[in-house]
């Protein structure tokens, strides 16, 4: 049976302390960089770039562990106990972020092009029809994030639906309720349960492949440490998109050098990552250039009106400083790609 991927990983709050206490009590490297993120395939190119020794080129120390409560990163990158986390800019937006937490984005990872969606059972042939009925999913989960923005399109929120708060991991179990009219789940759940439920007629009502963009994972660091330390993340970064190439050359030999730190076969993560498009440092470029607005600039005031409408902000970001694109353009020159 395939094991369900979650981007959620609990009790894993130690790795965190135990990060901090490497370095407790003595001088940090200033080329070291921990970093803290969820339990998603989509940050692979980290352990690829370690692997292959680009982080090592670079004479930069990268060390990780995987937590997605953002009860425990925020914290730690308050202290400096993490000087880096990664997950989507939706979560990255919410509260308890304000304009005075600490956090600048500096890059993209991976954008969903399927990944995340939503279930509907029969009946429901449009997101139209979800209004007054029972809709199961976690409130900053993407799956709910699409249907707000859906929604948000026919005039409708989230809060003309009767909204049941679930653990996502429970979608599979929760949807075969006949009173649960959709589900927001992602893969390889999405799939399994409208293979597997025995409500006949269920489908894939949306998909992050609807909305490409809206879903993207981007790379956070410690504002303070990277405004003294810009060349540090930009070593990072270049590990990180040299790893991307390597995917996007051979996404077989990037699966079997990544797929052991997530503990699970590479055909599972090659199946999950069907989902995913990684952005290479072009399309990164595209969505962050250092001056005028890119890509994500849509995708952030889009999050500034979601997040609002799901009261998962206080108010509205601003895009900058909180986004920072200026070390991407000379990147690569005169440096190994």
């Amino acid at each position: 049976m395939t094991r369900p991927i979650s981007r959620k990983l609990t009790g894993v709050a130690a790795a965190i302390a135990a990060l901090a206490t490497l370095t407790a009590g003595t001088a940090r490297a200033a080329d070291t960089i921990n970093c803290v993120f969820p339990f998603w395939f989509g940050f692979a190119p980290v352990f690829v770039a370690d692997k292959n020794g680009y982080f090592a080129e670079e004479e930069l120390t990268v060390t990780w562990a995987f937590d997605n409560d953002r009860a425990n990163v925020l914290p730690a990158l308050e202290t400096g106990a993490v000087d880096c986390t990664m997950r989507t800019i939706g979560e990255s937006m919410a509260r308890p972020r304000t304009a005075e937490t600490t956090g600048t984005i500096i890059g993209t990872i991976d954008i969903s092009v399927g990944a995340d969606g939503v279930v509907a059972g029969p009946g429901i042939e449009t997101v139209e029809d979800l209004v007054g009925k029972t809709f199961a999913g976690e409130i900053n989960h993407p799956g709910t994030v699409l249907t707000q923005f859906a929604l948000s399109e026919i005039g409708k929120s989230v809060a003309d639906l009767d909204i049941k708060l679930i653990n996502t991991d429970d979608s599979i179990a929760v949807f075969e309720d006949d009173s649960i009219a959709a589900v927001a789940t992602w893969e390889p759940m999405l799939s399994q349960i409208v293979k597997n439920t025995s409500r006949e007629g269920s489908k894939v009502l949306l998909s992050s492949a609807d909305y490409e963009g809206l879903i993207t994972d981007i790379i956070l660091v410690r504002t303070d440490d990277y405004q003294a330390n810009r060349e540090k993340y930009a070593k990072f970064l270049r590990g990180i998109y040299r790893a991307i190439d390597d995917y996007v050359e051979d996404p077989d030999a990037f699966i079997a050098l990544s797929a052991p730190e997530f503990d699970v076969p590479p055909e599972e993560m090659k199946e999950a990552l069907a989902g995913v498009k990684y952005t290479t440092y072009e399309e990164t470029l595209d969505y962050m250039p250092a001056s005028g607005d890119g890509k994500l600039r849509t995708v952030f005031d889009d999050f500034n009106k979601i997040n609002l409408s799901l009261d998962l902000q206080d108010g509205p970001l601003d895009y900058a400083p909180y986004i920072d694109g200026s070390l991407l353009p000379d990147l690569f020159e005169g440096k190994t790609r």
